[in-house]
């Protein structure tokens, strides 16, 4: 049998990875077992290395548009040996005829759980097809991960996935196009026992890492006009609600997680208080997106919470036990310097123990990515009227290597204008000067000296890693510093003395990629 390989291909590779790209553990589980253990790159860790490749080998790259280049140079690498390769993950469901272009022998669409065994066989048998659809696998027939093909001492948070599919649409995030509206739940048991198994492998807080953790809360049931769809949200909360039952009475009690979820958690505290006590979420990431109104309605999110009403959500989620890492977007349509400078005031305001502020960039299958491609298209046309005041620069703009901030022409800011106002964020959020201060606030009071300091280390190495670039699937790997190494180092360092040992009492905040990661179970 030819040997399988696959690939999670990376812009830079420093050799310690924050989040396990979770999709490559569930291909190697989807791998049926007569094709042998396949050999797993992930290039966070080490590049790829194609004399790993012996002609005829199966060489599978899952890309998301943000590391599609580094995807297609392992396709090239790959190709020069011999290999048979196939491209998946959320750009090649996006742009299936892409890779085919750039050389791939076959592409899977959607969800691989199920269609991966095939594939494999058809690659032996040299009956490939161009395409092979994988849609969107009915949760109770997700695969689990192979945990046993991780090495635990080079990444830092393992992830779970409880569902799949997220009920909103953002106008900026392509979750709700490439996995639909209609939330996917995963069997208790196989959540259950991917836990337990974490467990014991000494990992003593997890990801969650779910498109939308609460997709049917009692504020998300109300604002449903379809009655149809508020009974199936309101049998999907109760579902829920009775798996984190199920979780709490079968999992350790100091598995602590981190998950993402919107502000209308607020809205259900039956729901918020059984995360927190069963569930074990300690930090979640929080879509805040913006604060001003108009900033909401340019990402069509105008059912979140504005202004004072966000911070007043903030500090009643913190109130519950739960730490939140604000999401805030800057360069939307409507932002301006001022803007920025107010959403910088109110992140601060609101008490948030960590925020991102991450530079707008329009995701191939978004809602906004059509529409501006189609201004694009038509902006020649007599008395055209665009959708949007922002403009794309270039088309395939995914395939050139720039920053988010060159690719658009933002209506009220130049690039740079943008890329400062952005940067001014960062450095007002984590001055040590504010660090020190929400150490020191009510929040973190209750916590040991041990647990105060680590928050401040921990917040330096986040501002360090992600400042100018958000939570992404590959930003981590754009800085290879020697400074930015060492404060990974030690904030991995600090995490492994407090979570992997039996005597957890810490439960501090970490990131998760949000608006279509590769990091998500399938891609």
């Amino acid at each position: 049998m030819p040997k399988i390989v696959l690939v999670n291909p990376a812009l830079a590779t420093i050799g310690y990875s924050f989040i396990t790209p979770r999709w490559l553990f569930v291909l190697a589980q989807a791998t049926p077992p007569d094709f042998g253990t396949p050999v797993l790159v992930d290039e966070t860790l080490e590049p790829f290395c194609p004399e790993l490749i012996d002609d005829g080998d199966v060489v599978g790259i899952g890309i998301s548009s943000g590391n599609c280049l580094a995807g297609y140079r392992v396709l090239r690498q790959a190709k020069s040996r011999g290999a048979r390769v196939i491209i998946g993950g959320i750009h090649a469901t996006i742009f299936p005829e892409e890779p085919l272009q750039m050389g791939a022998d076959a592409v899977v669409t959607g969800n691989g759980d199920l269609v991966w065994g095939e594939v494999l066989r058809d690659a032996v048998c040299g009956k490939l097809r161009r395409i092979y659809s994988g849609g969107r696998v009915p949760g109770e027939y997700l695969v689990r991960a192979r945990w046993s093909a991780l090495d635990r001492r080079r990444y830092l948070l393992p992830t779970v996935q409880t569902l799949v599919g997220c009920p909103e649409n953002c106008s900026f995030c392509s979750v709700w196009v490439t996995e639909g509206r209609r939330p996917r739940l995963r069997l208790a048991s196989k959540v259950i026992e991917e836990a337990n198994e974490l467990y014991s492998l000494g990992f003593r807080y997890i990801v969650f890492a779910d498109d939308n953790f609460n997709p049917a809360t009692i504020g998300r049931i109300r604002r449903e006009s379809s009655a149809a769809k508020r009974k199936e949200l309101e049998s999907i909360r109760q579902e829920r609600l009775q798996f984190f039952e199920e979780y709490d009475r079968s999992v350790p009690k100091n598995l602590y997680s981190f998950t993402q979820m919107t502000a209308e958690i607020v809205t259900d505290d039956e729901y918020l208080t059984a995360m927190h006590d069963k569930m074990r979420v300690r930090t979640a990431l929080i879509g805040v997106e913006s604060f001003d109104p108009s900033g909401l309605a340019a990402a069509n999110k105008n059912w979140n919470p504005a202004g004072e009403a966000m911070v007043e959500t903030i500090q009643k989620i913190q109130s519950k036990g739960i730490l939140v890492l604000s999401s805030i977007i800057c360069g939307l349509e409507s932002d301006t310097k001022q803007t920025l400078r107010t959403m910088s005031e109110f992140a601060l305001r609101s008490g948030a123990m960590l925020a991102q502020f991450t530079i707008y960039g329009v995701l191939p299958g978004t809602k906004d990515f059509y529409e501006l491609v189609s201004d694009r298209a038509l902006a020649k046309k007599p008395d055209f009227i665009p959708k949007h005041k922002t403009q794309l620069k270039y088309d395939h703009f995914w395939l050139k290597p720039e920053r988010a901030v060159d690719l658009i022409r933002h209506p009220n800011m130049t690039g740079e204008e943008l890329l400062a106002a952005n940067q001014e964020c960062w450095r007002a959020f984590y001055s040590l000067r504010a660090i020190l201060r929400r150490a020191g606030g009510p929040i973190a009071r209750s916590w040991p000296l041990a647990g105060r300091i680590t928050y401040v280390i921990l917040s330096l190495v986040f501002k360090r890693v992600y400042a100018g670039h958000g939570v992404t699937a590959d930003c981590v790997r754009r800085k290879k510093s020697a400074l930015t190494r060492l404060l990974i180092r030690a904030g991995a360092g600090i995490y492994s003395h407090f979570f992997r040992t039996k005597r957890v009492g810490l439960a501090l905040p970490l990131a998760v990629p949000r608006g279509g990661s590769p990091l998500n179970r399938d891609r």
